[in-house]
């Protein structure tokens, strides 16, 4: 991109302003690196090579965009099921477009929020009032705060309105016009415009377009960053001015969901016809087949209050106490009758919810119904599987999850990535029914159709696989990664695994990928070779190894790197004793202990 006189004298001021080498590296460490924890793809090297070198990434951005020349990496585009075989496209940017969208956000969030009409809609934001990001339900997201306040101020005015509307808005994010989404942005606040340019060129720049087709400047990319939550928010704001007027205050927003309290069917209709006209002008439109007036009556069985304060109560239950095994009939009871209510609207938020509450309180009798619902409820097959992945292992819980994976046709690229991830969280013994367990699983694995089920493959690998066996899939395979960013990268992650069975080959395909591979996986070769060097673990790697709250399960892609750290030939003897001391107070699982000792890598 070229840059005119006037870049250099009003606008790189401001973005010199922004884009402090200090902003974006305290904005890193605050936020950003906990957002690419969050995704629902994770990365096997863990963000560490961004993360270890955050001063040295960031004067690489700030120099990026006061030059004018910033570009945005191609995203990691992936499919996630919303029912029918029918899919959503999700996109996770690179850590530098993630930080970059993450600083302007912050910049824009003051001004915007306080522009805000109401206090009656809300959005998840990745900054919250915690002190960490692990008590969060979710990391870098605060729905589960908001959620029980937006159900509360249903409450409200169901209680006090005998009717309620319950509308959103047809294909909200794909329907979006990103002129109309700045107009309204500059319009409500005074923002430097090079800020809302830089914003805007980015996001048109990652924006899926298939095929060489032209770009149609509609529809914001779905991306789990505050960034892409902020400005459809604002996008709403004109909504919300006409909801507060015509129901007097009786509404409340969570991003496109809306509900309105009223007083008639025919004030319902009137409050939906002027709401439907706004977005008109905006290019959008209600969702008229998701549109239901109910009484008063209705909205409290479709909100399931009464289950939700059941749960907020049980979920408190002392499951030593005497009358907890009566508290767990009551609990299976109402788990089998919730289960024929699928047609009630708040069912999918709710049946996660008892999910959570049950693996909280070590209830395992909800296995025997996680196939059908499984197979037919593609949005909480996550919360399934983080429920299996809690459980201990057992003859029960390995059927059930063998069932998921050969049972069970999918048509996303999530739901094999969260098996695998319920798979590597779960402790499974060096049994004799552990190891046949896991044989299974590998079966089924191992002939990947499509490049992200060779990476799913190779999450599993990564724990489970016997180094010859990880290394024959990475160069039977070396057409299908070799020049994919993602997979590249996610390959060079596991190769600690291999290193000591043939450090030969494991340095050639490091020094290729420093020297010829993709950036992303020639930035982990870079960080794995030094760490491969590594002579002591202090500093921030010590921290990062060991912290001092031990992490249950103890991540996989930390445990990659600390394969790498033990494998290096420059460790002292003294430091490997002091690290397995570490390593066996706060690692119980038997396959990381079992690779661990395969190689001596304890001292």
């Amino acid at each position: 991109m070229e840059k005119t006189a006037r870049f250099g004298i009003a606008r790189e001021k401001t973005l010199g302003q922004l884009f402090t080498t200090d902003n974006l590296s305290s904005i890193w460490r605050k936020t950003v690196k906990y957002q690419m924890r969050g995704m629902d793809i994770l990365d096997l090297h863990d963000y560490y090579d961004f993360n270890s070198n955050i001063k040295e990434k960031a004067k690489e951005i700030r120099s990026q965009i006061l030059k004018a020349q910033y570009r945005a990496s191609s995203p990691l585009v992936y499919r996630l099921e919303k029912r029918y075989g029918i899919c959503r496209r999700l996109m996770i940017p690179s850590p530098s477009d993630a930080l970059v969208f993450q600083t302007v956000t912050e910049y824009l969030a003051g001004p915007l929020i306080a522009a805000q009409p109401t206090n009656k809609a809300y959005y998840s934001r990745d900054k919250h009032s915690l002190k960490l990001p692990h008590h969060l339900k979710t990391p870098g997201d605060y729905w589960f705060i908001l959620w029980p306040k937006f159900q509360k101020d249903i409450w409200k005015f169901t209680n006090a309105c005998p009717f309620l509307v319950v509308t959103d808005i047809t294909d909200f994010f794909d329907n979006i016009g990103l002129r109309e989404l700045r107009h309204i942005v500059s319009s409500i606040t005074k923002i430097d415009e090079v800020v809302l340019d830089l914003l805007f060129n980015i996001i048109e720049q990652i924006s899926w377009v298939p095929d060489y087709l032209p770009s149609s400047l509609k529809g914001l990319p779905t991306i789990n960053l505050e960034a892409f939550r902020l400005l459809p928010h604002v996008m709403l704001f004109e909504i919300d001015q006409v909801l507060d007027f015509e129901s007097h205050g009786n509404f409340v927003r969570w991003m496109d969901d809306i509900n309105v309290g009223v007083n008639s069917p025919d004030e319902a209709f009137a409050v939906l016809k002027d709401v439907n006209d706004v977005l008109k002008s905006r290019g959008l439109a209600l969702n008229v087949s998701k549109t239901r007036v109910y009484t008063s009556d209705e909205a409290k069985q479709h909100f399931m209050f009464d289950e939700n304060t059941y749960l907020d109560a049980v979920a408190k239950a002392n499951t030593a106490d005497a009358s907890f095994k009566n508290a767990r009939v009551e609990f299976l009871k109402r788990f089998r009758s919730h289960c024929a209510k699928t047609e009630l609207k708040n069912w999918d938020k709710v049946t996660k919810r008892y999910f959570s509450v049950a693996s909280a309180l070590k209830i395992t009798e909800l296995r025997r119904y996680i196939p059908k619902l499984f197979r037919e409820n593609p949005g909480i097959r996550g919360d399934i599987l983080r429920y299996l992945s809690r459980l201990t292992f057992s003859t029960a819980t390995s059927e059930v999850l063998l069932e998921l994976l050969t049972g069970v046709k999918r048509y996303d690229d999530v739901s094999l990535f969260q098996f695998c991830k319920c798979i590597t969280d779960m402790e499974i013994p060096r049994t004799k029914r552990g190891i046949e367990f896991v044989r299974a699983v590998d079966k089924a694995l191992s002939r990947p159709e499509s490049s992200f089920d060779l990476y799913c493959y190779i999450w599993f690998l990564a724990k489970y696989g016997a180094p010859h066996r990880l290394m024959n899939t990475i160069f039977r395979t070396e057409k299908s990664w070799r020049n994919e960013q993602f997979l590249a990268r996610q390959i060079t992650s596991v190769l600690p695994r291999v290193f000591n069975l043939n450090q030969k080959n494991t340095r050639r395909l490091l020094d290729e990928q420093m020297t010829a591979g993709p950036r992303d996986a020639a930035s982990v070769a870079t960080t794995l070779s030094s760490l491969l060097d590594s002579k002591w673990i202090v500093g921030g790697l010590h921290a990062y190894l060991f912290p001092p709250a031990v992490q249950k399960p103890y991540p996989l892609p930390k445990y990659l790197i600390l394969t790498s750290v033990l494998s290096s030939r420059s460790l002292k003897p003294a430091e490997k004793v002091r690290a397995s001391a570490k390593i066996l107070q706060i690692i119980s699982d038997p396959w990381y202990l079992h690779w661990l000792n395969h190689y001596s890598l304890l001292g």
